[in-house]
């Protein structure tokens, strides 16, 4: 036996821990295609309808003694970590005009040029050292299900899910057209704007389908990997 850490709080005993489990399996059915098997092992995850979107599993940064900081927090002035302009285009609108509430992990910073590509956002998501960032929670495996339930071809239980998403993460009006030939680019959508800065999952999403050509390139000899590199390092100790 060990003491997990305080991100754990919650899913610290054997009970609650296995729907940590049964979560991180269902994302893996879900990259694999195995929907059926997904929708199984949400049955005995933590997702919750009712529940609150950022329920989960963390992992835990501090500035204690021996305690690692978060390397994605970021002082407002001289940031690295710009959000692309097209976060902030891309954006629905909510019935009253705003954007999309989860812009609210969006911020004006000083205009900066990295890479050729000029931008004003910067992400503000983790507020401090100590911010715990996630692992996977609630919001991600509500996604998950409706992401089975399209694989499946169960337009209605998907499109229940992404509207619940829609209105309750973005304050957003539902979706009352989504059909076959639109429902899996909303799915995609939502995850991008739920999951921004939480694990590479827009990249990985795309991946999986096939649409990486959806990624923007900005500038002459950009190139959007569809593999993560091996470092010559670990190549060369393995020869």
């Amino acid at each position: 036996p060990f003491t997990l850490s305080a991100g754990f709080a919650g899913f610290d005993d054997p009970t609650s821990f296995v729907t940590f489990n049964r979560a991180l399996k269902a994302r893996v059915d879900v990259y694999m295609g195995n929907f059926s098997a997904a929708l199984t092992s949400l049955s005995g995850s933590f997702v919750d309808d009712a529940g609150d979107l950022s329920t989960g599993v963390y992992h835990e940064y501090g500035t204690q003694s021996g305690g690692t900081t978060n390397p994605l927090f970021e002082a407002t002035s001289g940031r690295n970590i710009l959000a692309h302009p097209s976060i902030v285009a891309d954006a629905d609108l909510q019935a009253g005009g705003e954007p999309d509430a989860r812009l609210s992990k969006i911020v004006t910073v000083d205009e900066r040029t990295l890479g050729g590509i000029t931008t004003d956002q910067g992400f503000a998501i983790y507020e401090s050292l100590s911010a715990f960032l996630p692992i996977i929670r609630n919001e991600e495996l509500i996604l998950l299900r409706a992401e089975a339930n399209v694989g499946l071809g169960d337009i209605p239980a998907a499109t229940t899910d992404i509207n619940f998403i829609r209105t309750t993460a973005g304050g957003l009006d539902p979706r009352m057209d989504l059909d076959a030939t639109n429902i899996l680019d909303e799915l995609l959508k939502q995850k991008r704007y739920s999951l921004l800065l939480e694990g590479g999952h827009r990249w990985i999403d795309l991946r999986r389908y096939g649409k990486l050509g959806d990624l923007p390139l900005d500038v002459a000899g950009h190139t959007v990997h569809d593999e993560f590199p091996i470092p010559t390092n670990e190549t060369l100790a393995r020869q």
